[in-house]
């Protein structure tokens, strides 16, 4: 049942604060009808990496080894939304791309439809029920009663509104959306009407509460609500640029004293606070799917969507019309329509599958669309600029973003309504006309990542009703134009990620500025002054002054008036260069005090010896995050103990300090057993994450313990860090064991980093109860662990990571209570001994060991292995030197054996077939994985007969590799990818010959590929001409992936392609190869559940 509260539920579980701390990794995804696996996979990946790199990956076997990189060893939580497809084969191959993950990862999948529910999961369904009526009216009270005055009256409401709640039939949506359209009424009569509307008797597929919510809207909410049925189910999208098109469709009624985007926010704001908009924590917005039914039927014929699953026809009617997919259609009704449709006011695409003639085509269509205001074609095929769109002159909102243009029509320059141009990712976009100056009601202009645009014209500083400038990303932007004072009415300006160094002297005349990225940049030659900022009185969300050193007079910085902006709420100070007066630099970050309201707050390379007062202070209650980093002339802390939501603590660099004392704690040092201790607050109560780097004098960390009738020298009391995750120590050689805090939560994570040797040294002889898990990652200067003295026996969890000079583990001072051991990376490890563990060396506790990336690793002990009686998880991956698995076999105990990348062993441990075999057929769950990916090897024009292509390699972007890496084993193979290989010709030994036909070069004709390849990736092989049906039809596995390939295939194989077959992509492919593989006619492709298809351009 939809309204229910599955979404709901699992948002619940997926933000709460003990399941965030249980999982190294989390991704939402949103299904729908459209269980395409490379979009979900994709969908996940970016959300685990976020702020880490782009992702811009095109192919199913590039992603799926970042992936695996991503998720290996960690413990993930991944929710599936709202899924319908009933395949068990896509389920399956969406699945196998997460074994790599750490025991116990979680997948969590909502679905109306049980039998979806039995065939994903392997743990029973969970079925919601209507919620109670005393329930039921708790949520509904929660946003009905916000705005009532007359509390005497509220009886009265109260029976009225029980009334209503059980009309709503225990569904959580409809109580949620009727309580929100109630809360604005304060009249019994109005509430009555609702109670006793006819609509509760409809008889259709909408909810009544629904149906209500929208007969009460205001007539201007009601055209914006039901001009949102354009988009797709569970489509996301953004505030700003829903708004952009109410405006250009003028649902915007304009108000006095306020900006058509204020009169949108609130007409957005009015639409969530009813329920019809949901926000998630991506920044983006999505309606719920029986909201979007309601907003698809009130909108009847004039709103139009040509995507998957939707049902209504063409009619003349109709005024907007949409085509967001990434699935490929049969384009003939829509140019059929489009050719008689002269009235349609938005036109809106946004996709990949838009085929090269239909854009051809496309001119004609629009050039009788005299009324067209909205024209999107984002992400298509567009090379050049339509000349005919300076023809539609009532054009207020165009975008192109994500289009291959290189250079804008003159014409484009005529339209004199434009309000939004939209242009991101324009990657060969170089330069933009002086005639932009002609387009005087733009309001909105992106070009970010416009990354060979060189220049912006100064005739753009004629547009004085802009308010949004972005050209972040704009990698050859050296400068900005000279007149921006001229933009008045400029509220938003990006220019990060560019080369600009230097703004105009005028900026700060743009007294309506709100957000300026990346930085204000004070100059050192008369130009930016730091009292300039005073203009800039609304300024909001986060901001960034550099260039600190450059202020000359310390008065300057008060008229600055950083204290009087209240709406910075993430504010960065940064000293780019050296300066020789400490107490000067003391006086301007004194001076520059923000507002209490700053919640992230970074200061960079401050030259004071001392911080002000301000910092610390408890009256900054907001500040969730403060990084200090290298201060080099401090030598001592802040006061920080006392800031109450502060979770997030990064102190780097601060090279003069000694000590941490009492100050840190707390404002004034307050001695034991003083009256006024008894009200102070435990310090650092809500830090999670504190995180001390590059103290390289720190010697002593005093304790803070609060006396409450016990023994201060017993630690007991009440601690400091009462909430502590994660405590990381990076260089801070002069530390050790007994500096550390002993009053910590049992749950926290000691993270060492290189540089901190004693402190690993002397963890036995100093008790750390709190001490469960331990993370040793890149300690350069570890030669032996653990260390002599041994390891406190309350830790059950350590991670040895990248540690390259450790060569030898102890036989003796592992931790007796030890559940999970993971060494990683370790280049030099077991160089003398060559085979782990030793008898008797770790304990019999462990449940769980991963070796990986261990080269000099060559045998596993199997008497010691026997001996570990409660090991559940073992994991082998990428150490090559293991030849063959123990002669003893391996415990018992174990249910879960993971062997990756390791040749030998793939070949040993082969179902039923293997030497191996025997020795693990006992385990449960065992997973074997052999991948390769070969990309970007320009030079490469043969593959010898030596070679035997890696199970575990990826070989990437060595344009002067003329042949290819070592010979490895190739008969497990069971993914392969080939891409950027322009001149391979020849393949010998498994003969790409017999896979390509003939026309790539000679080959062994006795070769083949291995037969247990499960997904086949050929990407930029110009030099490809034809597949060998034959050779394709043997691959009897290849079901669960997909084929990719581009180049100058003009056909698909006569003998079809493999019955497995599920998902086939073609991407570049010749035009007689899309035509033939249309849905519907394309009769060698009918038995594909997913095609996908990208013409050449």
């Amino acid at each position: 049942m939809g309204g229910i509260g599955k979404t709901t539920l699992a948002r619940l579980v997926y933000n709460d604060v003990k399941v965030k701390k249980n999982f190294d990794l989390k991704a939402w995804v949103t299904v729908s009808d459209e269980f395409d696996v490379f979009k979900l996979t994709k969908t996940i990946f970016d959300q685990i990496i976020t702020g880490q790199k782009d992702c811009n990956i095109k192919h199913p076997d590039q992603l799926q080894y970042e992936l695996k990189k991503v998720i290996e060893g960690k413990k993930f939580l991944f929710v599936f939304d709202d899924v319908w497809n009933k395949n068990y084969n896509l389920w399956d191959n969406l699945k196998s791309q997460f074994k790599f993950g750490a025991s116990g990862s979680k997948i969590i999948v909502t679905t109306r439809d049980q039998n979806i529910g039995s065939a994903m999961g392997t743990f029973q369904n969970h079925y919601l029920q209507i919620i109670s009526d005393e329930d039921s009216w708790q949520l509904f009270a929660k946003h009905a009663f916000q705005q009532i005055i007359d509390r005497s009256a509220l009886r009265e409401f109260e029976e009225i509104g029980r009334g209503i709640v059980r009309k709503c039939n225990g569904l959580p949506l409809a109580i949620k959306s009727l309580g929100g359209l109630l809360c604005s009424k304060n009249r019994i009569d109005e509430w009555e009407d609702i109670l006793n509307s006819d609509i509760w008797k409809l008889q259709c597929d909408i909810l009544p509460a629904l149906w209500l919510s929208y007969h009460y809207l205001p007539s201007h909410l009601r055209q914006c609500f039901a001009y949102c049925s354009i988009f797709p189910k569970d489509y996301k999208f953004e505030k700003e640029k829903l708004i952009l098109l109410w405006m250009a469709e003028d649902l915007l009624q304009p108000q006095q004293d306020k900006t058509l985007e204020e009169i949108g926010e609130e007409y957005f704001n009015d639409l969530t606070s009813r329920s019809f908009f949901h926000h998630n924590e991506h920044g983006c917005f999505t309606m719920h799917d029986l909201v979007n039914d309601l907003a698809t039927f009130v909108s009847r014929e004039f709103c139009l969507r040509f995507d998957d699953g939707y049902s209504k026809v063409f009619t003349g009617k109709t005024r907007h019309l949409s085509c967001m997919t990434y699935v490929s259609h049969d384009m003939k009704n829509l140019e059929e329509y489009l050719s008689k449709n002269k009235v349609l006011r938005t036109f809106l695409f946004q996709s990949r599958m838009l085929p090269k003639q239909f854009l051809t085509n496309l001119e004609q269509y629009l050039k009788p669309m005299r009324c067209l205001r909205v024209l999107s074609l984002r992400q298509s095929c567009v090379t050049t600029g339509f000349d005919l769109i300076g023809s539609l002159k009532l054009l207020k909102y165009i975008d192109l973003s994500h289009t291959e243009i290189e250079e804008l029509p003159d014409t484009i320059y005529t339209l004199y309504n434009l309000q939004t141009f939209l242009l991101n990712t324009c990657k060969h976009l170089h330069r933009l006309s002086s005639s932009i100056g002609n387009l005087k009601h733009l309001r909105f202009l992106d070009l970010s990542h416009c990354s060979k645009l060189e220049e912006i014209p100064n005739t753009l500083c004629d547009l004085k009703d802009l308010r949004t400038l972005n050209l972040m990303g704009c990698q050859s932007l050296s400068c900005l134009p000279a007149d921006m004072s001229r933009l008045v009415n400029l509220c938003y300006l990006d220019f990060s990620s560019t080369k600009v160094t230097e703004m105009p002297l005028q900026i700060c005349e743009l007294k309506r500025l709100q957000h300026l990225e990346p930085a204000f940049l004070v100059d050192h030659n008369g130009g930016r002054n730091i009292k300039d900022l005073g203009n800039l009185q609304d300024l909001r969300g986060s901001f960034w002054i550099k260039n600190i050193e450059n202020i000359i007079n310390v008065g300057d910085v008060s008229k600055a008036k950083l204290k009087d902006k209240r709406h910075i709420t993430c504010l960065r100070l940064e000293w780019c260069g050296e300066t020789d007066d400490s107490e000067k630099s003391r006086v301007v970050l004194e001076k520059l005090q923000p507002h209490t309201n700053v919640q992230d707050l970074r200061i960079w390379n401050y030259q004071g010896t001392g911080f002000p007062s301000w910092i610390g202070h408890h009256s900054f209650s907001h500040i969730v995050s403060l990084y200090l980093l290298n201060c080099k002339n401090c030598y001592l802390l802040p006061s920080l103990g006392q800031l109450p939501s502060l979770k997030d603590l990064n102190i780097w660099g601060l090279e003069m300090v000694e000590r941490i004392g009492d100050e840190f704690y707390s404002c004034s040092s307050i001695s034991i057993g003083s009256s006024s201790m008894i009200n102070t607050p435990v310090p650092f109560k809500s830090l999670e994450i504190l995180y001390l780097g590059d103290l390289r004098e720190l010697r002593e960390w005093k304790e803070w313990s609060l006396m409450m009738g016990g023994d201060v020298g017993g630690r007991e009391g009440t601690g400091a860090f009462p909430q502590l995750r994660k405590l990381s120590l990076r260089e801070c050689p002069n530390i050790n064991g007994a500096c550390l805090p002993c009053n910590l939560p049992s749950s926290t994570t000691l993270q060492i980093f290189s540089g901190c040797q004693q402190v690993v040294a002397s963890l036995q002889s100093h008790q750390l109860p709190w001490l469960g898990e331990l993370q040793l990652i890149r300690c350069s200067e570890l030669e032996s662990f653990p260390p002599q003295g041994g390891l406190p026996s309350n830790i059950h969890t350590i991670q040895i990571l990248g540690c390259e000079k450790l060569e030898s583990l102890a036989k003796k001072g592992w931790p007796s209570n030890l559940k999970s051991l993971e060494i990683c990376d370790c280049k030099n490890l077991f160089m003398d001994v060559g085979s782990f563990p030793e008898e008797g060396q770790l304990p019999t506790t462990l449940t769980c060991l991963k070796l990986e990336s261990l080269p000099k690793l060559k045998t596993l002990n199997g008497k010691a292995l026997r001996d570990m009686v409660c090991l559940q998880q073992l994991t082998i991956d990428d150490c090559r030197g293991v030849q063959c698995l123990v002669e003893e076999g391996l415990p018992d105990s174990l249910s879960e054996l993971n062997i990756i990348w390791c040749n030998s062993l793939i070949k040993r441990c082969q179902r039923d077939t293997g030497e191996d075999w025997p020795k693990i057929a006992h385990i449960p769950h065992i997973e074997i994985t052999a991948d390769l990916c070969i990309s970007g090897l320009d030079m490469v024009e043969r593959i010898r007969d030596e070679f035997y292509c890696s199970c575990s390699s990826t070989i990437s972007g060595s344009s002067s590799m003329i042949n290819e890496p070592e010979p490895v084993p190739f008969k497990y193979l069971e993914s392969l990818y080939f891409g950027i290989l322009r001149e391979l010709r020849e393949w010998k030994k498994w003969s790409i010959m017999k896979m390509m036909g003939g026309d790539v070069g000679k080959g062994d004709e006795d070769g083949q590929l291995p037969t247990t390849l499960t997904c086949l990736d050929l990407n930029d092989l110009p030099k490809l001409k034809s597949l060998n049906g034959k050779a394709l039809r043997d691959l009897v596995f290849l079901q669960q992936r997909t084929i990719d390939f581009s180049g100058g295939v003009q056909c698909l194989p006569e003998e079809g392609l493999p019955d497995s077959l599920s998902e086939l992509n073609k991407q570049g492919c010749h035009s007689s190869v899309a035509d033939r593989c249309k849905r519907d006619t394309g009769e060698e492709i009918a038995h594909i559940a997913h095609v996908n298809i990208w013409p050449c351009k």
